[in-house]
């Protein structure tokens, strides 16, 4: 960041950040006043110090959809819920968040299995042995990558489990990924986005795309074009000789655009992270080929204002577990 706004002398800066990440930088770009708009999956939830008129925010809000998943699979099926996750899933907010959603809908206790290999090979089994022990009245599992994919594997596999419906990540089951296994059919999972939302702005969105990289846009390809939607908004304010940093962030923070989710707003003063949550249902399409998500209720989630959900943020004071800085 210093190398941007010192040597290239950038006036606004916009990148792919974790939360907790681009707080540890707050000194950098509030002292050379120059706007930073960071696009992230939302694992964290915001907190009271995330706040800057230099510091804007456009995220899947990843905290929010677990909640909402929580508290609809809770209503939905009863019983307690099971949570299997790796221990890097575990370094966020979202099992937490996914834990208070399904208290809400009255869930009398949760049963959390934690992946503990490190490092090597995945290993996703013990996960499959425990949901087995536990047999609760659903499950839903943090997972990404090969653990997402071995642990499904090992669930379609395991009678004892047929029972037992799943809600996932929607990072485990997600068009992207162009899964073609039709037993990966009838999986849950909860987000502020889908390619398949029907709303005029996200159809235009979703076909200028597939029409111009002949394939659907992926999560971090919609903030892209979100955070588009709202520079352009901020440039409408300035004629061609009167741009600077410190102007470009009044006009981001009072700039508002309508995008494939609806209304966006980036500003930190304080976070509006208000976008509704979309449950969905994975099933076959057979033209395609391929397992694709339906839309099947929504939610409007949750305020990261809640006092149970920010005590969920505070308890969480590194973040160590996860080695990854974008998420």
């Amino acid at each position: 960041m210093n190398k941007l706004i010192n040597f290239d002398e950038v006036d606004l800066i916009i990148g792919v950040v974790g939360t907790k990440v681009i707080l540890n930088a707050h000194e950098i770009y509030e002292k050379y006043k120059v706007p930073v708009i960071l696009n992230n999956l939302g694992g964290y939830v915001p907190t009271h110090s995330f706040r800057s008129p230099y510091l804007f925010y456009n995220s899947l809000d990843l905290w929010k959809s677990e909640w909402a998943m929580g508290k609809w699979s809770q209503k939905r099926f009863g019983g307690f819920p099971a949570l299997s996750m790796s221990i890097y899933e575990s370094g966020y907010n979202m099992h937490e968040c996914y834990r208070l959603g399904a208290s809400i809908s009255g869930a009398p206790f949760l049963k959390m299995d934690i992946t503990k290999n490190m490092s090597g090979e995945a290993d996703t089994f013990p996960l499959i042995n425990a949901l087995m022990k536990h047999a609760p009245g659903h499950a839903h599992v943090l997972l990404s990558g090969r653990e997402g994919t071995q642990f499904l594997d090992y669930y379609k596999k395991t009678s004892l489990l047929s029972g037992i419906p799943v809600s996932v990540n929607p990072f485990m089951i997600d068009e992207c990924l162009e899964i073609s296994d039709r037993d990966a059919q009838s999986i849950y999972s909860a987000a502020t986005w889908s390619c398949l939302l029907e709303n005029p702005a996200n159809r235009s969105f979703v076909d200028a795309y597939e029409q111009a990289y002949s394939r659907q846009p992926n999560v971090y390809s919609m903030l892209a074009f979100e955070t588009g939607l709202i520079v352009c908004e901020a440039l409408k304010g300035f004629e061609n000789d009167n741009y600077s940093g410190e102007r470009m962030a009044k006009q981001l923070g009072k700039a508002d655009a309508e995008g494939p989710r609806g209304k966006i707003n980036v500003s930190t003063m304080p976070v509006n992270a208000d976008q509704p949550v979309y449950i969905r249902k994975s099933f076959y399409d057979h033209k395609a080929g391929l397992i694709k998500n339906e839309i099947i209720d929504s939610d409007p989630g949750i305020s990261w204002q809640e006092p149970d959900v920010l005590n969920a943020a505070y308890q969480n004071t590194s973040g160590w577990e996860n080695p990854y800085l974008c998420v």
